[in-house]
């Protein structure tokens, strides 16, 4: 395999992540794991450090299912008694995210407070060029200004000009707010792409037109980009009733994840606040999810089971291209592409976003399999 040359773009992404996001020390210790479908990123990365003299160790890794990595990445690691500083540990992939308890165990092993494991997905160029466009200091600004408008919120309403039109009650007391911003937590992995905020609604009703692009934990070459193909959802008391894509392949998908096991509950409303992302890609991308918009995620949700009891197997977020936010009774919105941006303090309860386990890479064989399994169009009432 040849390996491409990163062009100019790309290699400012990377500086901003080591400088802004990695915050570098002098002392720190590299560890780059990737699998097969991102080894140039992984590849560029490894580059970078070694002209600022990092040798980082390099571990190959198969996604989801590899016996073998957890011997081979324990073989890369420094020996924690002679460690001068902070363990950096980098995983890149692009449509998964692959052996939790392999990383975990490491945390456990140097301490939280002494290291630092990120984990990126959608792992390419793209990843470089886009998200990486607003550091984590902004990203945080931008989540802290808008959780201090809509957290204390019982209700809002989300329109687009696309043609959504969401009534959406949340209940912060019950359900947490979710805070993806970039920002290193002693003890946690941080997760990049970032710029989201995102909670469990108490419920959703009225029409969801997603007109920017969908994210799904599927494995899928289809178009992500929906400005050709916007998606109309009709969502009732927190269920999708009705969905509806003039393309035939997008449609038969979309269909399939709602017909799955708990697909039709509205898992997420999740607002991207990653001003940095000027357009949507064409590629099933956590980069889609985090531009400016608002998201809807049917199936699986974000918080706790004593919280939200149930397990879903599909996740698919489908994206507002922009949006507008209508809190409680004020009757100026939000705008999620040019809102003002205040010197609010990031709320300590809004938890930062982690993820304890592997997800997505399910494959459309397996879609079909648990879409069979299901009634289909029969929404599934939970307790909220």
């Amino acid at each position: 395999m040849n390996f491409v040359v990163p062009d100019e773009k790309v290699q400012q992404g990377i500086q901003v992540l080591l400088d802004d996001y990695v915050l570098v020390e002098n002392t720190d210790t590299f560890v780059i794991a990737y699998t097969p479908d991102s080894r140039d990123p992984a590849a560029w990365l490894a580059l970078a450090l070694k002209h600022r003299g990092f040798p980082a160790r390099i571990v190959a890794m198969r996604k989801l299912q590899d016996p073998e990595f957890a011997g081979r990445f324990e073989a890369a690691l420094p020996d924690p008694e002679t460690l001068p500083g902070r363990l950096v540990v980098l995983a890149l992939e692009r449509d998964t995210m692959s052996h939790f308890n392999v990383f975990e165990a490491a945390l456990k092993k140097y301490g939280g407070d002494r290291t630092m494991i990120m984990r990126i997905i959608s792992a390419s160029s793209a990843f470089f060029t886009k998200s990486l466009n607003v550091t984590p200091t902004q990203l945080s600004r931008f989540n802290a200004t808008l959780l201090e408008r809509v957290k204390p919120a019982r209700k809002v309403r989300v329109t687009s000009r696309g043609g959504t039109d969401l009534t959406i009650g949340l209940d912060a007391e019950k359900y947490h707010w979710i805070s993806n911003r970039g920002v290193w937590r002693p003890g946690g992995f941080t997760i990049l792409p970032a710029g989201e905020i995102a909670t469990y609604p108490t419920t959703v009703d009225g029409v969801l037109v997603a007109d920017g692009a969908f994210n799904a934990n599927i494995i899928t070459s289809l178009n992500a980009d929906l400005a050709g193909n916007p998606v109309r959802v009709e969502i009732k008391n927190g269920s999708a009733v009705s969905l509806s894509c003039a393309d035939r392949e997008l449609d038969e998908m979309f269909q399939l994840c709602l017909n799955s096991p708990y697909g039709r509950n509205v898992g997420e409303f999740g607002l991207g606040t990653n001003r940095g992302i000027d357009t949507f890609i064409t590629a099933n991308s956590h980069i889609n999810e985090r531009r400016c918009g608002v998201h809807i995620g049917l199936g699986q949700h974000n918080q706790r089971l004593s919280r939200v009891p149930y397990v879903a197997d599909v996740h698919l977020d489908l994206i507002t291209d922009g949006a507008l936010i209508w809190v409680d009774d004020d009757p100026d919105p939000i705008d999620l592409e040019s809102f003002a941006v205040t010197d609010a303090e990031h709320p300590a309860d809004a938890l930062d976003e982690d993820i304890t386990g592997d997800c997505c890479g399910l494959g459309y064989g397996q879609l079909e399999g648990l879409a069979s399994c299901a009634t289909p169009g029969a929404p599934v009432r939970i307790q909220r």
